[in-house]
């Protein structure tokens, strides 16, 4: 038994082995597989690696193409948060902006305004609103943006970018029960750079060429006051507005920019006693020296209401910015043309609104110009800077913040530019993390345009003009209306701002920032029988924003 058992024992031997052998051939088999199987998802991942990196190349190549990119500006740390991208596909991304406000006005003067201080309308001692206060709790700053981008290919782009509040007023607006403010358009434009040739191409409403920029002339990098103040400082030179814009790179230190930009016309123009037929403010035309001239159209069907001048080009602007690596340079020029048409009667005085006068039509053109500029400095790196810009010229009201007038009618009927000047100077600080603090003063002032005829006083600013009403504080002045003894033209416009921002919250859910600001307005009349009358307004704002993007 023993030895059979040995016997088979012996004999499976080689059929054990031979078992083992195959099961080896099976597992080197097996391996190779597996191995080729690795290969496969090995090269799988590496085509998805090359994918990602040319997909990664297209956006960065097409963030190549905008303008140079500008350092934080000092907002970013207060009022202003950068939300997030949505890519809609390998070549177009949308950003959402925009915030909530709860805001709160007091002032010292009833200028009968929201968050929106009307600089040149404070009230003189003859109206009630001079001794009356004025709160207000608005919502209407709050915001809403969307910016859309677009590579074309690697060097070229496209974006539009949108943008509204609600300052508007509509048919329906009140402040007794449903405060239905309206929609009010502040930007929408679309722009085109190309990289490779350093050009750059704006189509639509947007801030002015003339409002100052952080770095370059680039779009959404304006250096716009931190005020809570919707009407910013006086000496801010800005306007919203529709325009065609070019800007060429010469290298990243100089940029040149020239915009065709919308036009309009601020009028000033009154007499002593106001006779009739020959003023008031020529709201809808009027009678000058024996000559009808009409430079708006509040009759027509396109906003009845609200007067359109009779501007016949555009303004022109240029400017010049110079980033040599410490501060930002700006140098700007504007030109404008001034149009309006007369009437001169050949049978006595014209007389406003009368049909079939015989006489002579003719078009007055006149010409405005201005220049100026304004600096950026980081006096203190991340911790303090200085704004400061000027602009000096003829016919240039419109482009300050105080919005003091840019022409008066002449003996002729025809539109006089007067000589303005317009200034500002600020210091923004980050003293901490989150918190902004800043500090603004403004001038703006007009030099007189006045001439008499016969025994009437006409222009802007005459020394024999009335301002005798202006501070009579008697209750027979109290009627609500202006006197037609307190001519008071505006001459000048100063303007001392304070306030800071400071962040309550920054993480998933947004940033939550608060604000709080003094300004103290002085608004003051060119000299005239009775004196220069003079008025001021002192003003407190809160701010409390989210930022959920």
């Amino acid at each position: 038994m023993a030895s059979t058992a040995l016997c088979v024992a012996w004999l499976s031997i080689p059929s054990v082995a031979a078992a083992q052998a195959m099961s080896d051939a099976e597992k080197i088999e097996r391996l190779e597989r597996q191995t080729e199987a690795l290969q496969k998802q090995l090269k799988a991942l590496q085509n998805e690696i090359a994918q990602t990196r040319q997909r990664t190349a297209k956006v960065e190549a097409a963030q190549a193409t905008a303008p140079r990119a500008a350092p934080p500006p000092p907002a970013d740390k207060g009022p202003i948060l950068k939300a997030p991208t949505l890519a809609i596909s390998d070549k177009v991304k949308v950003t959402l902006g925009g915030f909530i406000a709860a805001e709160s006005v007091w002032r010292q003067r009833n200028e009968a305004a929201d968050m929106g201080s009307s600089f040149a309308g404070i009230p003189y001692p003859f109206s009630p609103l001079y001794h009356e206060n004025e709160f207000h709790g608005s919502a209407r700053q709050s915001r809403i943006s969307l910016l859309i981008e677009g590579a074309i290919d690697p060097q070229q782009k496209l974006s539009g970018y949108f943008e509204t509040d609600f300052l508007g007023v509509g048919t329906t607006s009140n402040y007794n029960q449903s405060n239905s403010w309206a929609p009010r358009l502040r930007q929408a434009y679309g722009t085109y750079d190309d990289a490779d040739w350093g050009f750059h191409v704006l189509a639509g409403q947007s801030w002015s060429l003339l409002t100052q920029n952080q770095t370059g002339i680039t779009p959404r990098k304006e250096n716009i006051p931190l005020t809570i103040d919707a009407s910013y400082v006086v000496g801010f030179n800005y306007t919203r507005n529709w325009q065609i814009r070019f800007v060429k790179d010469f290298g990243p230190e100089l940029s040149f920019g020239i915009s065709v930009e919308n036009p309009a016309s601020i009028v000033g123009a009154s007499t002593a006693t106001a006779p009739a037929g020959t003023g008031g403010t020529f709201a809808s035309g009027g009678i000058v020296n024996g000559v009808v001239t009409n430079f708006s159209n509040t009759g027509s069907s396109f906003l009845s209401t609200v007067p359109i001048t009779t501007d016949q080009a555009p303004d022109i602007i240029e400017k010049a910015a110079f980033d040599p690596g410490w501060g930002h340079y700006e140098a700007v020029a504007l030109q404008r043309f001034f149009n309006d048409s007369t009437l001169t009667c050949a049978l006595g005085p014209c007389i406003a609104g009368s049909v079939g006068q015989a006489g002579t039509t003719s078009d007055r053109s006149a010409f405005g110009w201005g220049i100026g500029g304004s600096v950026l400095l980081p006096v203190i790196p991340k911790y303090l800077e200085f704004t400061g810009s000027v602009l000096y010229g003829q016919g240039i009201g419109r482009y300050g913040a105080g919005q003091l007038p840019d022409v008066t009618i002449g003996a002729d009927g025809s539109l006089t530019p007067l000589t303005g000047l317009q200034t500002m100077i600020g210091l923004i600080g980050h003293p901490t993390e989150g918190l902004d603090v800043y500090a603004y003063a403004g001038l703006e002032q007009v030099e007189p345009k006045y001439f008499n005829s016969g025994t009437t006083l006409l222009g802007y600013g005459n020394p024999g003009f009335s301002n005798v009403g202006c501070t009579i504080t008697t209750p027979s002045s109290f009627a609500g209306t202006t006197p037609t003894n307190c001519i008071a033209n505006n001459r000048r416009l100063e303007d001392v701002t304070v306030g800071f921002w400071q962040n309550l919250y920054k993480g998933d859910f947004g940033r939550v920032a608060a604000g709080a600001q003094y300004e103290y307005i002085r608004r003051q009349a060119f000299a005239g029988l009775g004196g220069a009358p003079s008025t001021d307004d002192n003003i407190v704002m809160t701010s409390l924003r989210w930022y959920p993007f």
